[in-house]
Formats: structure tokens, C-alpha cells, sequence
């Protein structure tokens, strides 16, 4: 049999190896480095976060409301039960009461704001509970289906080892040697199609010559230009 054929049949194995080894390795990225439940599951703590600080607002409000109304009942109790007599203090109270009057106004107007920001807060909460279930979801199923190709890549590899192994044994050590060594300089391109009267790989045109030498069976031609070997089907 043709000895470049060979080395090329053996170089279209290795790259299909390569090849299914890369997808593996991204595949494995992916599933590895995938931050779609790392980032929902941020967004959601930060909602969280924030809606006990609304909450938090809303309770403080309304307890200093709270207590500003017992004040107000207190000082009015003062007022009409008699124990206060002189008019100066009871101006004084009547004025207190108005300004602690005012000051509940505005924040009840205050607490208002904050239960509206407590109310968006909560919805926004169960916004990012469903993005998280989503975002799991996701998750399962695409690992799933790239566990599945991974799995149908291994299966492949498997094949292919097989295939190569038994190739192998038709080569002679002295060429496989310069195949590798060739592979390993070329970035992964050892062999290349004689095309056009040129090399494949380099595109540099070659004599009649050196055509005939490189459909030869029996022994490997090397490009002048790149250095690789070229096959050329007889």
C-alpha cells in the first residue's frame, strides 16, 4: 500500500482525535465554568438584602410614629385633665402637640413611600426566585445534553484508538517517528494532498519530477518549501 496514503489516513485519525479531545475539554469548561446560578443566585441575595432593609425602614417609621402618638395622648391628657394651669405651659403643650401632629404627617407621607419600595421589593424578590428555578433548570438540561455528547466523544475516541492502533502496525517505526516528530512541527498538518500540481499544505508548485516522487508507494517525498510530506494519489 501507498506508505503517504497511510501516513495520511493516520493523520486524518489523529486529527479527528484532536478534534474530539478539544470538544471534550469545552464541554467540560462549560459545565465547570457555567455562572448562570452563580449570578441568579446574587441577584437573588441582593434582593433578599434589600427588602429586609425596606422592611427594617417600614418597623422603624412606624414606631417612631407609634411612640409620637403616645406622646400626643399623653401631653393631651396634660392638657385637659387639669393638672397643668398655667398658661404659658399649656401654650407650650398645645404648641408641642401641633408640631408632633406635623412631624407624623410627614411621616406617615415617609411610610408610605417605604410600602410602596417593600411592595416592589417583594415582587422583585419572586422575580429573581423564578430566574434562579430557571437558571437551575437550564442548567440541568444543558448539562445533560452536553454530558450526552461528551459521553458519544468518548465512545468515538474509543473507535478511533482502535482504528489507529490496528493502522499502526502497518507502518514501520522509522516513519511513524517522522510523522510524529513532522506533527508536532507542523501544528498537527504532517502530510499534505498533492493539489494542483502543488503542495496542499504550502501551495508551492512543484516539478514534473518531483510529482512523480510524490505519488510514489514506496517511498515518502518531502516538500522543498514547508518541509512536510506531500501524497499524491498514482
Amino acid at each position: 500500500m501507498n506508505i503517504g496514503f497511510q501516513l495520511f489516513q493516520l493523520q486524518e485519525i489523529d486529527t479527528d482525535l484532536d478534534n474530539a479531545q478539544l470538544r471534550i475539554n469545552e464541554i467540560v469548561g462549560l459545565i465547570k465554568n457555567d455562572t448562570s446560578i452563580i449570578n441568579a443566585q446574587n441577584y437573588l441575595d441582593k434582593s433578599k438584602k434589600q427588602l429586609v432593609s425596606d422592611n427594617n425602614e417600614f418597623n422603624t417609621i412606624s414606631d417612631d410614629i407609634q411612640n409620637k402618638k403616645i406622646k400626643i395622648s399623653q401631653s393631651e391628657a396634660n392638657l385637659y385633665n387639669g393638672s397643668v394651669k398655667n398658661p404659658k405651659e399649656l401654650q407650650d403643650l398645645q404648641m408641642e402637640i401641633s408640631s408632633i401632629k406635623k412631624t407624623i404627617r410627614k411621616l406617615e407621607d415617609v411610610l408610605l413611600e417605604v410600602m410602596i419600595r417593600v411592595d416592589q421589593s417583594e415582587k422583585f424578590l419572586e422575580i429573581q426566585k423564578k430566574e434562579l428555578r430557571i437558571a437551575k433548570s437550564d442548567l440541568a438540561t444543558q448539562s445533560s445534553l452536553l454530558q450526552g455528547e461528551k459521553n458519544a466523544l468518548l465512545e468515538k475516541i474509543q473507535g478511533l484508538n482502535s482504528k489507529k492502533r490496528s493502522m499502526i502496525t502497518q507502518i514501520n517505526h522509522a516513519n511513524q517517528k517522522r510523522y510524529e516528530t513532522l506533527r508536532k512541527l507542523k501544528n498537527g498538518l504532517a502530510i499534505a494532498k498533492l493539489l494542483d500540481d502543488a503542495c496542499g499544505a504550502c501551495g508551492a508548485g512543484l516539478t514534473a519530477g518531483q510529482r512523480q516522487e510524490a505519488r510514489s508507494a514506496s517511498k515518502l517525498f518531502i516538500c522543498p518549501s514547508c518541509g512536510r510530506i506531500i501524497y499524491g494519489s498514482s
